[in-house]
């Protein structure tokens, strides 16, 4: 399976104080469909089957058909804590946005956006930005130094997970040429 992945760290973001918080804004080219990864992408409760840093995730709270907020467990070496979230999903945009709740646990600020677009040839352009800033500061500086490599593996996951369960589509020969692809799109 090809998959392009163009990898940008984005501006630091700035929290209330001041202070550069850990930000990542990938896009890849994944051979899904746009409704097919917007669906396992909103399914935050299975996430635990397919990214060994989430062991337990579970939704805390049905708001409206778009709105929900979770609770996750997120476990890195002898470090364990808990994550609240609110999740809003936009099917007819396909795009799906994560923030901290309002009692958001170990989070600080937690900013997290999913756009899905269709290529040209039926394969998905995901857009993806996350920034996030933890209450703990040896966690909070863990995060800053690792969030890069963290972002790309938690994404590996996503997309070997796609490939388990829809395949791949597309032709594998076919290159597009992903900046213009992407110009033709607009970017979250």
């Amino acid at each position: 399976m090809q998959i392009v992945i163009l990898r940008n760290f984005a501006p630091r973001v700035k929290d209330s104080a001041g202070k550069a918080v850990p930000s990542k804004k990938m896009n890849i080219r994944v051979r899904a469909t746009p409704d097919q990864l917007f669906e396992m992408v909103s399914d935050v409760e299975k996430y635990p089957e397919f990214i060994n840093l989430i062991p337990e995730l579970r939704i805390t709270k049905k708001i409206s058909d778009t709105d929900f907020e979770a609770e996750a467990i997120v476990a890195y070496k002898m470090f364990r804590e808990t994550f609240r979230s609110h999740i809003h999903i936009d099917r007819e945009k396909s795009f799906i946005r994560v923030t901290k709740a309002q009692k958001g646990g170990a989070l600080k600020t937690l900013e997290n956006r999913w756009n899905f677009r269709e290529l040209s040839d039926g394969t998905t352009l995901v857009d993806f930005y996350v920034d996030v800033s933890l209450k703990v500061f040896p966690l909070n500086m863990i995060v800053k130094d690792k969030m890069g490599r963290a972002s790309e593996l938690i994404m590996d996951a996503f997309v070997r997970r796609a490939k388990q369960l829809y395949g791949v589509i597309g032709d594998k020969s076919t290159t597009l040429e992903m900046r213009a692809e992407i110009k033709s799109k607009a970017s979250i």
